[in-house]
């Protein structure tokens, strides 16, 4: 295997669009007057090889590699570590529209083009070459400045190890040291050595989102040192030794996040499953309750939103990623919540995972007695959307039928007369006019009253 090949750049500038080649040309550019060299790599190197020549492709995430184009490059030098960063605030110049993020910590800066933007949406990161070492298993990697080589090797699979140079007169080279080439081929994801998965787990569900987005399959090599990983039980291990383990933590709910937001993600989990991954989440955590759970609510909440006036409730809930997330974690009883401060989610959700059990039991003894619309409402009335939507998941099918109709038509319903019309009518402001908004809400909600005529024959027999 020759490791460094020839990429035409014409084919590159082919399957990029015109202001994205513009920003590589002159971020090239920059490159070469510092004296380094400038690498495009990773998910954008993977497309484009599994395009056919000439397609164009939506990119709105790129990466960027700075090495060394001189022998003397010291890579343990403080201007060799922070390449990428000056590299990003040179380019920030030629494009002051361009929000520039440093993090020091990883030698690495973003810039990112709003969707707005005549170059957006589009974020682009760029970075010094490093290695990379992990001091626990699923900690963060400590990282130093390195070669592209080194660069490469501390990724994830074969098909994001690869390099194509923009600059000086190796600008075009394919950089394919591990042969990704011929995986893309085989449609095989591959480690790139036997402790990928112990140092960070959340390269499962990286797997799992490039396996089925892209009908790829694990190589087998790669599937036998994940199982091993995964029955090695070094990850419960990491948990009782470690109070920060960001990949079983944060890293890994943005994983999750990733696999939930895809429309391939039931798929996505039941892979996930069938590898014994949902155990970086917790050991006993399985899909036999929660998914079918999952896509009923999936299919609810978008059928909801399609509608010509989507319900209001919509716009209170938290992204449905989260929203599935919850339903997953739920069946874990009493450990789901703290699995979600583990995963630092919202403390509006551990909460929610918190109380499902007490409000679960509550929702039940309501509804048992609620056969009238308006009963249904005060049952309801007392949660949030959110809760509603996680107690709805977790009930029975009438409980849930309950549920979905307060959220898409009861909450809906307006009586015919409101606070004004009642100020219009004599009624003065005070604890019995509360009381005869809510007896009129209730009549509407049951049908006794439908019209302003039907509304006032309502007071006057019940509040002369």
């Amino acid at each position: 295997m020759n490791p460094l090949q020839d990429f035409p750049l014409q084919r590159l500038q082919q399957c990029l669009s015109p202001h994205l080649w513009q920003i590589l040309t002159t971020a090239s550019h920059h490159a070469t007057e510092q004296g380094w060299n400038l690498y495009l790599v990773g998910g954008v190197v993977r497309d484009i090889l599994l395009a056919t020549p000439g397609t164009l492709l939506s990119i709105v995430d790129v990466d960027l590699v700075v090495d060394r184009d001189r022998d003397d490059w010291d890579a343990s030098s403080e201007a060799a570590a922070n390449a990428g960063v000056k590299l990003a605030q040179e380019l920030q110049r030629s494009y002051p529209e361009a929000r520039l993020q440093i993090h020091r910590k990883f030698q690495t800066a973003d810039l990112s083009w709003q969707e707005s933007s005549e170059f957006g949406p589009l974020l682009i990161d760029l970075a010094t070459a490093r290695a990379e070492s992990y001091p626990y298993p699923a900690a963060n990697p400590t990282v130093v400045a390195s070669s592209i080589e080194q660069d490469l090797h501390r990724r994830d699979f074969t098909i994001n190890a690869m390099a194509i140079c923009l600059t000086s007169d190796r600008a075009g080279a394919l950089l394919d040291l591990f042969d990704g080439q011929r995986d893309l081929r085989s449609r095989q994801l591959r480690i790139l050595h036997p402790n990928s998965f112990i140092d960070d787990p959340t390269r499962m569900y990286r797997a799992v989102r490039f396996a089925v987005r892209l009908g790829f399959q694990l190589e087998s090599q790669t599937e036998r040192h994940l199982r091993e990983a995964i029955d090695s039980g070094i990850y419960e291990q990491v948990k009782r030794e470690h109070s920060k383990v960001p990949a079983l933590q944060t890293r890994l709910k943005g994983e999750l996040k990733y696999v939930l937001e895809t429309p391939t993600w039931k798929s996505a989990l039941k892979r996930l499953q069938d590898w014994g991954a949902l155990q970086c989440i917790h050991p006993s955590l399985t899909l036999h309750r929660s998914l079918p759970a999952m896509a009923v609510v999936d299919r609810l909440l978008k059928r909801a939103a399609s509608h010509p006036e989507p319900p209001k409730f919509l716009q209170l809930l938290g992204p449905r990623w989260q929203v599935l997330l919850e339903i997953l974690l739920a069946q874990l009883g009493d450990r789901a919540a703290p699995i979600a401060t583990d995963l630092q989610l919202p403390s509006d959700s551990i909460q929610r995972l918190h109380h499902l059990a007490q409000d679960q039991a509550e929702l039940a003894t309501y509804l048992a007695t609620a056969h009238q619309p308006s009963q249904i409402f005060i049952a309801l009335n007392r949660h949030d959307p959110a809760t509603l939507v996680l107690l709805a998941a977790t009930s029975p099918r009438p409980d849930r039928h309950s549920i979905w109709r307060y959220l898409t038509v009861l909450v809906e319903v307006k009586s015919p007369l409101d606070g004004t019309d009642l100020r219009r009518l004599g009624y003065k402001p005070g604890q019995q006019f509360r009381q005869i908004l809510e007896a009129l809400l209730g009549a509407t909600l049951d049908g006794v009253i439908n019209t302003p005529a039907e509304a006032k024959a309502f007071l006057d027999r019940h509040y002369l």
